[in-house]
């Protein structure tokens, strides 16, 4: 599938991010001692550094983000359980022969990676969630996974689906994270949402989503803070994105719509596990 397909899909940001040069991309193979697939160098080029639906990433070349330190770390990292599980890993990881090689991911943890081996752009791409050692192929580059994603073409078992709304691609912005995980809660969840944009707003809508009995409303705040507001068998949270300079009106707000929602609050935590906005 062709970048012009994508392009009809998410339009290229007027602003872009780190958008590699022809050398930095030399660098990178050299690097990696593998040829990129030319989709790929296609999607960093036309629309830099950022995410699809404040979901899905590629991973930049800059920073060393998309080279040789990144996956040799991956591989250094399962060593030990590969060794004592063998089924979980059913590929070979990078650099050993025809390994996974990532190349980028999404904010529910999955790893996207290619199938290395023979021909870069004939490279079938392998969703990888290393919480449950569950693997997904895909016959087909990074442009056409991505483009079959926003067309709610792939499988819900490879990866959940797009929001309904207009797609958009948002350039990276340096954000902090943090997911409010929360107890119990008042009426149905679509009052609910209503209520925390009402509490939170004037807001823009950013998509909804629904798959079996998980549910997701997705909305920007007039501060531009990103907020997800999720319910699922296994948690109900508050995600939100801000700038660090905002966290404590960050934190007042979503703090205080808590209990008028209904719900109490279990914890808070950044993406890596940290506790924070506890007392």
């Amino acid at each position: 599938m062709s970048m012009r397909k994508l392009i009809t899909l998410v339009a290229t940001p007027d602003r872009r991010i780190d958008v590699p040069s022809p050398q930095e991309f030399a660098t990178c193979e050299a690097e990696l001692g593998l040829a990129l697939p030319a989709d790929f160098k296609e999607l960093l080029s036309a629309y830099g550094v950022g995410r699809f639906l404040d979901y899905l990433f590629a991973y930049p070349l800059a920073g060393h983000d998309m080279n040789i330190r990144r996956n040799s770390l991956l591989l250094e990292g399962h060593s030990a359980s590969r060794d004592k599980f063998p089924a979980w890993y059913p590929y070979p990881l990078y650099p050993e022969a025809n390994g996974l090689l990532l190349w980028g991911g999404t904010y529910d943890g999955h790893s996207l990676c290619w199938l290395t081996g023979g021909e870069p752009d004939k490279w079938p791409v392998v969703v990888w969630h290393q919480r449950n050692s569950d693997y997904r192929l895909y016959q087909g580059g990074a442009v056409a996974f991505i483009a079959s994603w926003l067309e709610r073409k792939l499988p819900t078992r490879t990866l959940p689906r797009p929001p309904r709304a207009d797609d958009w691609f948002e350039p990276a912005r340096k954000l902090k994270q943090v997911y409010v995980y929360l107890d119990g809660g008042l009426g149905s969840f679509t009052e609910r949402t209503r209520l925390l944009r009402q509490l939170l707003g004037p807001v823009r809508d950013r998509g909804s989503s629904v798959d079996e009995s998980d549910r997701d409303d997705h909305f920007a705040t007039a501060q531009d803070w990103r907020v997800t507001y999720s319910e699922s068998p296994a948690a109900r949270l508050i995600r939100v994105a801000f700038p660090a300079v905002d966290e404590e009106a960050v934190r007042v707000a979503v703090i205080s719509a808590v209990p008028m929602l209904g719900h109490t609050l279990r914890h808070a935590q950044t993406v890596t596990g940290t506790q924070v906005w506890a007392g």
